[in-house]
């Protein structure tokens, strides 16, 4: 390996399909001035495609998404020092996942509240945009410790009427249509960029969820789902400033495979 880099990152991937490719995007993106191919660091991927749907586990009862969680990080052991699953809704299985798996696991959630209170202020409010199933099992409010635990988080289900803005705004846009209990494809999961019924692009509609949390006094929004900066970017939407959970991930990965930060 280089001698500037000395760690191997590890990624768990394809949850959705893009989730790890964006993650690798960052991480290019993260290393400042390269001149080279060789100043960019090393990275071993698992792409684990057919890990039951994280959402469903939660809310309904559907299969762990454990399992083969663990057996994706287990498959990194060989190559990688530590591991990043690119997936926000699967960071609500981390406490079982950790124990089964020898890499240590970077905590993408805990990371970015920490940075939104190092920017924002430790008492800030702080706007979450994240599947229902991250909302709903506590993945935000359990890592609101330490220099976040002070925060404020708002989401979609907290407004009035907050379940239909939740399930308009944020999960149709990422999931397709809810029809007779089935998602129906045009969601950024299955590559739609606009829903195909109303026509109406998945960015606005972000744009749409953010802007609310904005007017309930929200200093920043965290886009907590990997589908949803893909869509909405990361400048700040009508001066809300957003925080990509992936983006902060892989600049944190690159420091940490530099030897600049310590093992997570």
């Amino acid at each position: 390996m280089n001698s500037t880099w000395q760690r191997v990152i590890g990624i768990v991937g394809g949850l959705g399909p893009h989730a790890h490719i964006e993650l690798e995007r960052r991480l290019l993106a993260a290393v400042e001035n390269p001149s080279c191919d060789q100043e960019y660091p090393e990275w071993i991927v698992s792409s684990i495609s057919h890990t039951p749907d994280r959402t469903a586990a939660l809310l309904h009862g559907g299969a762990s998404p454990v399992p083969s969680l663990v057996r994706a990080v287990e498959g990194l052991s060989s190559g990688a020092d530590f591991a990043v699953i690119a997936c926000m809704t699967a960071h609500a299985f981390l406490d079982e996942v950790r124990p089964q798996v020898r890499l240590p696991l970077l905590d993408l959630v805990a990371l970015t509240l920490a940075e939104a209170a190092r920017r924002y202020g430790q008492k800030a409010r702080v706007g979450i945009l994240a599947t229902t199933g991250s909302l709903v099992s506590g993945v935000y409010s359990r890592a609101c410790q330490g220099e976040a635990a002070g925060l404020d988080l708002v989401s979609p289900l907290d407004l009035p009427d907050g379940e239909r803005l939740q399930e308009e705004l944020v999960m149709r846009p990422i999931y397709g249509r809810l029809k007779d209990g089935r998602r129906l494809p045009g969601g950024i999961k299955s590559g739609g960029d606009k829903d195909p019924e109303t026509g109406a692009p998945h960015r606005e509609t972000f744009t749409e969820a953010v802007r609310r949390l904005g007017a309930a006094g929200a200093s920043c929004v965290v886009t907590g789902c990997t589908e949803i900066p893909l869509m909405l970017g990361r400048d700040p939407i009508e001066g809300i400033p957003l925080l990509d959970p992936i983006d902060l991930g892989a600049q944190a990965a690159v420091r940490i495979a530099r030897g600049e930060l310590p093992l997570p």
